[in-house]
């Protein structure tokens, strides 16, 4: 994690999991990350087509609606996330065995990063 000035403010760990839904249209991604002294758990249903364009990107958490998000491709190595306020630069070929990430936050005029994330792969793919 990042304070507002940029500089390191905490760590980040844990695991997410891909898997692909039967008939190959979505995809769900479970989350389950200490975010400094915070423990997080998500599931995320990505698929579908969102009005914008991109996939609809469904998150379930501890609030009492699921969040919704877009998820779109920004170049051939490059995803875009963007929701109420915030959004996320997915690499996805950081290197051959990780992606990186950088979130971001509005203020309404401009836009901070909050958090520079590295996921490395531990294992095998599913398929």
């Amino acid at each position: 994690m990042l304070d507002r000035h940029g500089k390191p403010d905490g760590e980040i760990a844990g695991t997410d999991t891909y898997s692909i839904l039967p008939g190959g249209q979505w995809i769900t991604h479970d989350v389950d990350v200490v975010v400094g002294a915070q423990h997080a758990l998500v599931h995320e249903v990505i698929g579908g087509s969102h009005p914008d364009g991109g996939w609809l990107m469904y998150a379930f958490d501890d609030s009492a609606e699921p969040g919704l998000t877009r998820l779109s491709m920004h170049d051939s190595e490059l995803l875009l996330l963007e929701g109420d306020g915030i959004r996320s630069w997915f690499h996805i070929r950081a290197g051959p065995d990780h992606m990186t990430a950088r979130w971001e936050r509005s203020d309404g005029s401009s836009w901070t990063t909050w958090m520079a994330m590295r996921f490395d792969t531990l294992g095998e793919a599913e398929t």
